[in-house]
């Protein structure tokens, strides 16, 4: 089974409990990053894991040392 790559806005809503118009308004205003592919607005996984404060274990550990620094700031 393939990687899931990115999430839809109804997927974000559900893993966060969200309504999925917030998950579309953080979209819209850029506070979630995403990419448009196809006729679809997705969101990175890593995106959705940085929301939910789950480590992306894809990052050298120099790249995720940077980021808990960044989140202590």
């Amino acid at each position: 089974m393939p990687v899931r790559t990115h999430c839809s806005a109804s997927e974000i809503a559900a893993a966060t409990g969200k309504n999925e118009r917030t998950v579309r308004r953080w979209i819209s205003d850029g506070s979630l990053p995403s990419v448009k592919i196809g006729g679809s607005r997705l969101v990175p996984a890593a995106e959705l894991n940085r929301l939910l404060g789950i480590e992306d274990w894809t990052l050298s550990d120099e790249e995720q040392r940077c980021r808990q620094i960044q989140k202590r700031e």
